[in-house]
């Protein structure tokens, strides 16, 4: 797994790098057999006309020619990073959840097709 950086008008610490690259190295278990690229968008939108200071933070990734993509506004960029990465997570397990159905789709079906023959219920 890759992690790019992509980092607009904000200061990032190395304290806060390192958390961010090791809260998405935990998505790992998901995708145990794919060599993927997540970037990581860090910009400051904040201007006259907005008032106040928003951060955003975008996670992208694009997992067998699915695009995964999450985006949080917020004042705080650790706090907006923590809510992109736990929806961006959610999209992932979906989506790792439907390869196994898949993968286990035809030996389900022939189990179900045994049972019905037999007219038991799983």
């Amino acid at each position: 797994m890759k992690i790019e950086f992509h980092i607009k008008d904000v200061v990032l610490t190395s304290k806060q790098k390192a958390m961010m690259e090791k809260k998405i190295l935990k998505l790992k278990r998901y995708l145990k057999d794919e060599s993927v690229k997540i970037d990581i968008y860090l910009r400051d939108d904040s201007s006259p006309e907005k008032g106040g200071v928003d951060q955003s933070v975008e996670l992208s990734t694009v997992i067998n020619g699915e695009k995964i993509f999450a985006r949080d506004v917020d004042d705080r960029l650790l706090r907006g990073f923590v809510r992109a990465q736990k929806a961006f997570e959610r999209q992932i397990s979906q989506l790792h959840k439907q390869k196994i159905e898949k993968s286990h789709e035809g030996t389900d079906n022939y189990i179900a097709k045994a049972l019905r023959a037999l007219r038991l219920k799983k």
